[in-house]
């Protein structure tokens, strides 16, 4: 009898441990949402660029340790973006991070790249996009919708 018991345990537990394992990892996954890229005027958009090793896990390419990583402080008071909304040019794989300062409790979303992001008020907010698939894709806010700029990749 004890040897069957003994069976009859591990079969119960292994499926327990199981389901341990898929809860935890399914913890891990993300909500983002994503869009198709839209188009319109140019401009260049002074960035800084550091090298900077990247430990988050994302559902987008990790960069390597010596990526480069362009920087962009972006603020918007009421309707007004500053700088003015225009066009920066990123390599495939490399890493654009912004960081967004609004006055308001807001939404920052990023299309083509699975980002969306609350602002809180005054709070400056740094989101990383990155990706490997070419084209112009749009970083907006909801609440009012305004253009913070567009992300040309390629």
């Amino acid at each position: 009898m004890p040897r069957t018991w003994r069976r009859a345990a591990r079969c119960t537990v292994a499926p327990a441990s199981a389901l341990l394992v898929v809860v935890a990892l399914s913890a891990c996954s993300s909500g983002d949402d994503a869009s198709a890229p839209t188009s319109s005027a140019t401009a260049t958009v002074p960035t800084s660029e550091s090298a900077s090793p990247s430990g988050s896990a994302s559902p987008s390419p990790t960069p390597s340790p010596t990526a480069s990583v362009k920087t962009i402080e972006i603020t918007v008071n009421g309707k007004d973006v500053t700088p003015a909304p225009a066009r920066v040019k990123i390599a495939p794989g490399e890493t654009l991070r912004l960081v967004v300062t609004a006055d308001h409790d807001d939404e920052l979303h990023a299309h083509g790249f699975d980002v969306e992001k609350e602002l809180k008020a005054g709070v400056p907010t740094a989101v990383d996009l990155v990706t490997d698939e070419p084209g112009l894709y749009e970083v907006e806010t909801h609440h009012p919708e305004l253009r913070l700029l567009q992300v040309q990749v390629g």
